[in-house]
C-alpha cells in the first residue's frame, strides 16, 4: 500500500505541474508529418512502402550537395513521392504505430498530446520497480522514491508535450540500463537480463536514430562482464537473434531496405552541414545551461554521486551501466543546440536513475527519521528549484495557425498552387491532402512564383496570415 501511495503522489504531482502545458491547436512543426505517416498504417511504416532507395536517397544527397536545386524543390520532391521515412523524419516506426493505434482515442490534437504522458508514467514505474529490484533494503526504497520524483517532476517531462518519439525513446532507455543493472549486480539468470536488454535496445533501435548510444552501452557492458557472461557460439546467435527478431516485426525496412543507413545519413548532414538544423534561438553553451537549470536537483545528486562513485566503482559496479548509458546519449545530443525539451529526453533517464542510485546508497547509511527527512527535502527541493520553469512560456492558442486553416477551409483552390511558408507547409499539406501548395522561404521570392505562373497566391507569415492574390488569379 506504502508504494501505491507514493506513486499516486508521484503522478499526481507531475499532472498537477503539467497544467496548461500541452500544447493545443492545430498540429505543427514534426507533428503533422507525424500524423501522416501514421495514417499510413502499420504495414506501410514497417516496410517503408513507398521510399526511396538507398542509391536515390544518396543521388539526392549528392545533388543537394552540388548546389543542383534548392533545399525547398528537394523538400517539397521528397513530400510529393509519398516517401514514408520522410514523413517520419527519418525515425523508425515504432512512434507511428503508437499515434496510428491512439489517435481514434483522441477527441482533439490536444488529447492526442495528452496521450504521451503515458510513456514517462510508465517510465516511472519502470524505476520505482527497478531499484527496488537492483537495490537492496531501505538503498533500493530511497533510490525508487527519488527516482520517480525527480523524473515525473522534471522539466525535459512534464514540458516535451509536443507529438514525437522522444518520450518512447526515454522509456526504452530506462528499461535497458535497469537489465544492465540487475545483471551487473549478479543475481539471477545473468544471461536472461543481457538478452532482454538486447531486445530493449532493438526497441530504441527501431525508435530513434540515436540508437547508437543504447546500442554503445550494451556492447561496453558486455564487455566489462565477459568473463561472467562467458560468451560463445550459443550465446552469440541468441544475441543477435534478440536483437534482430524485435526488428523484423517493427521495422523491417531497416534491414531490407537499410533504411537505417538513410535514418543515420541524414542525421549526419543535420549536425554537420546544417546551420541552426533544430531551430535558432539558443547557443551550445546557452542550450546546456538551460538544461542544468530547468531542473537542477537531477544535476546536482548526479555530480555528488561521481563524487560519491568513482572512489567505490570496484563495490558499486551496479552503477556502471548508469554512468555509460548517461554519458553516451548525452554525446549523441551534445551539438543539438535548441531549447526544446525533448531533446533532453535522450539522457535524461540515465541521469536521474545514476543521480537517485547514488543518493538512496548514501541515505541508506543514516536513520529512518533522517532518510524521510531526506526524501522530504529532495523531493520539496525538486519542486521550488523546477517550479519557475514549468510555469514559464505556457503555451498560448495559435491564432495564426487557426486563421491559415479557416482560410483555407473557406476558399478552394483547385487548379492552382498556393504559395505558403515553408515552415507551414507540413500542417497545411496534413490538413488538405488535396490541395496544392509550393512554398517560400523568403517573401522576397514570392513575385518571382507569380511570375512563373501555376500559383493562385500566397499566404504570408502574418498574424493573421495575408492573402496576396497572383495577377489574374480568380
Amino acid at each position: 500500500m506504502r508504494h501505491v501511495l507514493v506513486l499516486a503522489a508521484a503522478v499526481a504531482g507531475m499532472f498537477y505541474l503539467s497544467r496548461a502545458t500541452v500544447i493545443f491547436g492545430p498540429f505543427t512543426y514534426d507533428e503533422p508529418d507525424y500524423m501522416y505517416a501514421a495514417g499510413q498504417g502499420w504495414f506501410a511504416n514497417a516496410a517503408d512502402i513507398p521510399s526511396q532507395t538507398l542509391p536515390e536517397f544518396l543521388k539526392l544527397g549528392l545533388d543537394r550537395s552540388k548546389g543542383s536545386g534548392s533545399r525547398r524543390n528537394l523538400s517539397e520532391r521528397i513530400r510529393e513521392s509519398g516517401d514514408v521515412l520522410f514523413y517520419r523524419h527519418w525515425h523508425g516506426p515504432v512512434y507511428s504505430d503508437w499515434l496510428y493505434m491512439v489517435r481514434g482515442f483522441a477527441s482533439d490534437e490536444r488529447a492526442l498530446r495528452e496521450f504521451n504522458f503515458f510513456f514517462p508514467i510508465v517510465a516511472a514505474l519502470l524505476m520505482y520497480a527497478g531499484a527496488i529490484w537492483i537495490l537492496p533494503g531501505a538503498a533500493g526504497q530511497c533510490a525508487a522514491v527519488l527516482a520517480t520524483v525527480m523524473y515525473l517532476w522534471s522539466y525535459p517531462v512534464v514540458r516535451s508535450t509536443e507529438l514525437a518519439p522522444h518520450q518512447f525513446f526515454a522509456l526504452c532507455g530506462a528499461a535497458e540500463m535497469l537489465l544492465l543493472a540487475r545483471m551487473f549486480t549478479g543475481a539471477g539468470p545473468l544471461r536472461g537480463s543481457w538478452y532482454a536488454a538486447v531486445a530493449v535496445c532493438a526497441v530504441s533501435f527501431c525508435t530513434l536514430e540515436i540508437a547508437f548510444a543504447p546500442i554503445l552501452t550494451l556492447l561496453i557492458c558486455g564487455h566489462l562482464m565477459r568473463k561472467v557472461l562467458k560468451p560463445d557460439f550459443s550465446f552469440v546467435m541468441k544475441s543477435a537473434a534478440a536483437f534482430l527478431a524485435p526488428i523484423l516485426v517493427i521495422w523491417p525496412g531497416a534491414i531490407f531496405k537499410l533504411s537505417f543507413v538513410k535514418a543515420y545519413l541524414f542525421m549526419a548532414y543535420l549536425a554537420v552541414a546544417v546551420r541552426d538544423a533544430w531551430g535558432p534561438g539558443a547557443t551550445l553553451g546557452e542550450t546546456w545551461w538551460l538544461r542544468i537549470v530547468q531542473s537542477p536537483v537531477p544535476w546536482i545528486l548526479a555530480a555528488a554521486g561521481s563524487v560519491y562513485f568513482i572512489p567505490r566503482r570496484r563495490e558499486l559496479r551496479v552503477l556502471i551501466p548508469l554512468a555509460i548509458f548517461t554519458a553516451t546519449a548525452a554525446a549523441a545530443v551534445f551539438p543539438v543546440k535548441t531549447e526544446m525539451a525533448r531533446y533532453s529526453l535522450a539522457f535524461w533517464p540515465g541521469l536521474v536513475l545514476f543521480g537517485a542510485f547514488c543518493a538512496g546508497m548514501a541515505i541508506a547509511e543514516w536513520s529512518p527519521r533522517a532518510r524521510i527527512s531526506a526524501l522530504v527535502l529532495i523531493s520539496a527541493l525538486m519542486l521550488a528549484t523546477g517550479w519557475p520553469a514549468l510555469r514559464s512560456n505556457l503555451p498560448r492558442q495559435n491564432t495564426r495557425d487557426e486563421a491559415m486553416l479557416a482560410f483555407l477551409r473557406d476558399h478552394r483552390f483547385a487548379e492552382k498552387a498556393l504559395l505558403v511558408p515553408h515552415e507551414d507547409l507540413p500542417m497545411v499539406h496534413y490538413y488538405f491532402p488535396e490541395a496544392r501548395f509550393k512554398s517560400y522561404y523568403d517573401e522576397s521570392t514570392i513575385a518571382e512564383e507569380f511570375r512563373a505562373g501555376g500559383v493562385a497566391g500566397a499566404l504570408d507569415r502574418s498574424d493573421p496570415p495575408r492573402w496576396i492574390p497572383a495577377e489574374g488569379a480568380p
